[in-house]
C-alpha cells in the first residue's frame, strides 16, 4: 500500500510487531492509530488547500484596491485598430518645420514649382508690403499698408504658392501668402512692375529650399476652420491624413480628378473639418481654375487603391 513519509515509521512498527507474535490488544487499536494518521494527512492537504487560495485571492484583492479607478481606464491610442501606413501621413515630402528665431527667413526655392506651398517668412522690414519670391520681387495687390499683428519679429511665418497666369490670359502672375492663423487673412501678391523699394536691403538673409511645406493641420482641428493642407498624390487624392485620422474619398470622386500630374509634389489645398465624420478638401484641378471640392470619411485603413 503505497502511502506518505508520515506514515512509513508506522508501517515499520507494525512489520515489527507482526515478527513478533500476536498482541494482546488485538488490531483494533492498530487499525484506529493508521485511521487517525490519515485523518491528519487530509486535514494537513485541506489547509495548505486554503491557505494558498487566501494568498492568491489577498493577491486579486490587494491588486484591485491599489491599482485605483486607473485600472478602468482604457489604455490611450490611435481611434483605429491598424495604424495607417507611414507614406499615407508624410507621401514622399515630409513636413517641414518653421524657422526658429535667430534663423535666416525661410525663402523657399529660387524657382518654384505651380501650384506647389512652400515654406515662407514675411519680413516685417516693409511693413508686409512687398516679398522676395522665386528670384522676383512681389507686391501686395491690394496696395497694401501696415498689417497689424507682427509685434517687435523680423518675421510673419508661413506659406507662400505661386501660379501662372498661362490659363487665364487676363490674370497676371500670383504668389498668395498664408499662416496657419484663423484671424490672418491670405495676402495676394502680384510682379513688382517698377524699382524694388530701398527697404528691402534691411531685410534678414534668407535661405532657399525645394522642399515643399507638406503640412497637414493640426492634430485637433476645429470644427468649420479652414485649414492650409499639402495634399499628396500617392493615392490619386482617395485617402488623406488629417487631424491624426486616415481618411478616404467618399464614393469614386477623386479616381476621375484632373489634376496636375506633372510632377509628384504635393497640392497647395485646403481641409475642413465639417463634422466629426466629415472633412471637405479644396483643391485647385489645374492652376488658374476655381477649386474643386472632394468629401472624405473615416477610413479604417487602405485599400487595394492605394499601392
Amino acid at each position: 500500500m503505497a502511502g506518505t513519509a508520515e506514515e512509513e515509521p508506522l508501517r515499520r512498527g507494525l512489520r515489527d510487531l507482526a515478527g513478533a507474535g500476536p498482541l494482546d490488544a488485538g488490531p483494533a487499536p492498530v487499525a484506529a492509530v493508521v485511521a487517525r494518521g490519515r485523518r491528519i494527512r487530509r486535514l494537513r492537504r485541506s489547509l495548505a488547500v486554503g491557505t494558498a487560495t487566501l494568498l492568491v485571492a489577498g493577491g486579486v484583492t490587494l491588486g484591485a484596491r491599489w491599482s485605483g479607478p486607473e485600472a478602468d481606464t482604457p489604455p490611450a491610442g490611435p481611434t483605429t485598430a491598424t495604424p495607417p501606413p507611414a507614406y499615407l501621413f508624410v507621401g514622399k515630402y515630409p513636413p517641414q518645420p518653421p524657422s526658429r528665431p535667430g534663423d535666416p527667413l525661410d525663402g523657399g526655392p529660387t524657382r518654384p514649382r505651380e501650384n506647389v506651398r512652400y515654406r515662407y517668412d514675411l519680413s516685417t522690414v516693409c511693413a508686409l508690403r512687398y516679398a522676395v519670391f522665386g528670384g522676383r520681387v512681389w507686391e501686395r495687390a491690394d496696395g497694401g499698408g501696415p498689417s497689424a499683428g507682427h509685434g517687435a519679429t523680423d518675421r510673419v511665418r508661413g506659406y507662400m504658392s505661386w501660379t501662372d497666369g498661362r490659363f487665364d490670359r487676363a490674370e497676371r502672375d500670383t504668389a498668395v501668402f498664408e499662416t496657419d492663423e484663423a484671424a490672418r487673412p491670405p495676402l495676394t501678391f502680384r510682379p513688382l512692375t517698377g524699382r524694388p523699394p530701398a527697404c528691402l536691403a534691411r531685410e534678414p538673409r534668407r535661405r532657399h529650399g525645394d522642399a515643399p511645406a507638406a503640412t497637414r493641420g493640426p492634430d485637433r482641428p476645429s470644427p468649420g476652420r479652414r485649414y492650409v493642407y499639402d495634399m499628396p498624390k500617392e493615392c490619386a487624392l482617395r485617402y488623406a491624413v488629417f487631424g491624426g485620422r486616415l481618411w478616404r474619398a467618399e464614393g469614386d470622386e477623386a479616381s476621375h480628378t484632373a489634376i496636375d500630374w506633372v510632377d509628384d509634389l504635393p497640392l497647395a489645398a485646403h481641409m475642413t473639418l465639417t463634422s466629426p465624420s466629415t472633412a471637405v478638401l479644396e483643391w485647385p484641378s489645374l492652376p488658374g481654375q476655381e477649386p474643386r471640392t472632394t468629401t472624405y470619411r473615416p477610413a479604417a485603413g487602405p485599400g487595394t487603391d492605394c499601392a
